[in-house]
């Protein structure tokens, strides 16, 4: 029939079928394919592989290929057919003979569920069809992003945070590496195969860092915290204190300040009443603590962090991990209760590095663990989402993934990280964990109830700058820079020499 790519051959069911492939240029991996049923019409299916034979017995297949030597054939899983809005897998099984076809973009976004509207993360395999998902969905249901070092981690969760900003969802970004301050400027090297144009958001970009940041000069404010009722475990893990006898003198004094509010200040003074050689370990570490600047008397509104429609980056580059994972467990644990009496917008905490904070058990500990864990498994009901960025699944807790109706898993080869997807997330199957390992920079998996099916989606460009490392190389426009600095320092030396 004319414009068929393949026929069926040999034992074909309702669910999957291998077909003979008339044209290997025609016909690739990752294609969507449509097949006349009988009894319910035209019917999609998914390329899920193909493999070249030669010397093929069969004559079935011989009669297909007019007696060629060499075969492709392909195995496709059949997706169904759309019916009252919902997929419906056929109720008979295909024939063997029946022509296959290449399935229209248009036919295959709906059968996959695929959403005019929303949050536009890319293009479909090689087609033209657009991957939307629904912002709501998206933020209440938590996101998780996955991938090695290079993959494309933080540029696609760049691509999430500009949607998001579109449609004016409140964001807290928390940023070790300081990658997202780049969002201010546009990109002027965008692909137009995407539809898209440069963007700056410095309009809804706000980056604040912690007073022990070096950066303050370059931030529109400046974290301070409250530094009431500081916990053991807390001043622990930022005094780093190892010492048994330190940390018992520092549970002897909170016991002494229980039932009142205290600060720092007085649980030092507390400290100092203590008739104990060891006490000076302990106030050494404290003072540090409390020189830090990050506690005082006026403590930032964090109220402010989540507003419509913006987007406030938490910069902790140069900032101690100690002092990271108490500042992160502190606002998260903030925002949630102001989330629950109603008084903050609803909207999402993204977290870059997620190992660092949320760590399997195990691995490490953390004292954010025990805040983004509820908000993983509560925060949904109050409309606080929170999207889990990492370059090493095995190491995040997986109770945190598993929370995640939403996972977009870029390329990832360690084993111990494929085996803690295969725990985490649902419906993966093992040519799906094989894909995944095979997967091209730029390129991802997308795992959603939305979706009938998880997806390869090419990631869009970003509308805005991406904050990469620094080039170790110096660019052509600074090597022309020095040599005129160079040029004039010369010109003026001769000037000073011979007037």
């Amino acid at each position: 029939m004319k414009g068929a790519v393949g026929k069926i051959y040999g034992e074909a069911s309702s669910f999957e079928f291998n077909f003979v492939v008339f044209n290997q240029k025609q016909v690739k991996r990752g294609d969507y394919v449509k097949v006349w049923n009988d009894v319910d019409g035209w019917v999609v299916a998914y390329v899920e592989d193909i493999v070249a034979r030669s010397n093929v017995r069969n004559r079935e297949i011989k009669e297909i290929v007019n007696g060629s030597n060499e075969v492709f054939i392909a195995k496709a899983v059949v997706l169904g057919k759309r019916e009252d809005g919902r997929l419906r897998v056929p109720r008979s099984p295909f024939v063997p003979g029946e022509s296959v076809f290449l399935a229209e973009e248009k036919l295959i976004a709906e059968v996959l569920g695929l959403s005019n509207e929303g949050v536009y993360i890319g293009l479909l395999g090689d087609t033209g069809v657009k991957v939307k998902l629904n912002p709501n969905s998206l933020v209440q249901k938590h996101v998780c992003i996955l991938a090695k070092t290079g993959s494309g981690k933080s540029y696609t969760a760049g691509v999430i945070i500009e949607e998001l900003l579109d449609h004016n969802v409140p964001l807290l970004i928390v940023d070790p590496h300081g990658e997202y301050r780049s969002m201010k400027y546009p990109n002027e090297q965008i692909s137009g195969e995407f539809g898209i144009k440069p963007k700056a958001y410095a309009d809804k970009i706000r980056i604040i860092v912690p007073p022990i940041s070096p950066f303050t000069d370059r931030a529109d404010g400046v974290l301070v915290l409250d530094g009431v009722n500081l916990s053991a475990e807390e001043l622990i893990e930022l005094t780093g204190l190892k010492n048994p006898t330190a940390q018992a003198l520092l549970y002897q004094a909170l016991k002494e300040l229980k039932g009142d509010d205290y600060t720092i200040a007085d649980i030092i003074e507390e400290v100092e009443k203590i008739r104990h050689n060891g006490k000076w370990t302990l106030l050494g570490a404290l003072t540090k603590v409390e020189e830090s600047g990050l506690f005082g008397d006026r403590p930032t509104d964090l109220s402010k962090l989540l507003q419509r429609g913006k987007a406030t980056i938490l910069d902790l580059r140069g900032v101690e991990p100690s002092f990271q994972d108490l500042i992160v467990s502190r606002i998260c644990t903030k925002l949630f209760e102001l989330r629950k009496l109603g008084k903050v917008e609803p909207g999402m905490i993204v977290i870059e590095e997620a190992h660092n904070f949320i760590p399997e058990r195990g691995f490490d500990r953390a004292v954010s663990t025990g805040i983004l864990r509820t908000i993983a498994s509560e925060g949904r009901k109050f409309g606080l989402g929170l999207m889990v960025i990492s370059q090493r699944p095995a190491r995040v807790d997986k109770n945190v993934i598993s929370q995640c109706n939403t996972q977009i898993i870029l390329r990832v080869t360690n084993p111990n990280d494929i085996n803690a997807i295969k725990n985490g997330v649902e419906g993966i199957t093992a040519e799906m964990v094989e894909e995944i390992k095979r997967l091209p920079p730029g390129n991802a998996m997308i795992v959603s109830p939305e979706l009938e099916r998880p997806v390869i989606v090419r990631v869009r460009c970003r509308k805005s700058m991406h904050g990469e490392a620094v080039n170790v190389t110096e660019s052509k426009r600074e090597v022309k820079k020095k040599k005129r600095e160079k040029k004039q320092e010369k010109k003026g030396f001769l000037r000073r020499l011979f007037g």
